[in-house]
């Protein structure tokens, strides 16, 4: 059995992302599976390659993430798993909020 190599636990969190990549423009549309303090994974049946950097867009009960990510690792047909680079000013409080939320239920 592999050693599990997260830093912080997942919780499930299903909201739609908009997920746009800087250098070219493309924007896909995805859905968050589950998010930690670190990133989160997206469904998607595009994914994009690693090493992308990307701009991921979360609206969840009306209140907006917004962060940089790279992506870590991707799997065709399936999604990729984004780890956060920064979030804007704010978004580290709102996701901490979010985090706690899930976490309770």
């Amino acid at each position: 059995m592999k050693p599990e190599r997260r830093r912080s636990p997942r919780y499930p969190f299903i909201e739609t992302a908009e997920v746009t990549q800087p250098d070219s423009g493309t924007v896909l549309v995805a859905r968050t599976s589950d998010i930690s303090p670190d990133g989160c994974y997206l469904d998607t049946i595009n994914p994009l390659p690693p090493n992308t950097i990307v701009e991921i867009k979360v609206i969840h009960r009306g209140q907006l993430l917004v962060a940089e990510g790279v992506v870590t690792h991707a799997h065709p047909n399936m999604g990729m798993g984004v780890k956060f680079i920064t979030l804007e000013k704010g978004c580290a409080i709102l996701l901490d909020t979010w985090l706690r939320e899930t976490a309770r239920v």
